[in-house]
């Protein structure tokens, strides 16, 4: 069993969330608000490249316009 204690490198960190990771293990340390996952790096690359994607396509489609309502005329 490695004893040794981690040494966190901050990678990112955001308004939503911050990304450290420790060379010596590997592994990826990503905190969203009051959740923190822990994820080897090529695991953390595979869901990073999914979020990259999904946003690509919420980005890809315009927003819509809300609707005004349609008056109707009383006489």
């Amino acid at each position: 069993m490695n004893k040794k204690t981690c040494s966190h490198e901050h990678l990112a960190s955001t308004e939503y969330g911050q990304t450290l990771i420790c060379r010596e293990c590997g592994i990826v340390h990503l905190h969203v608000q009051h959740l923190s996952l822990r994820f080897s790096a090529e695991n953390f690359l595979g869901l990073a490249d999914t979020l990259t994607d999904a946003a690509q396509k919420i980005r890809a489609v315009p927003k819509a316009k809300p609707k005004r309502p349609q008056l109707t005329r009383v006489k």
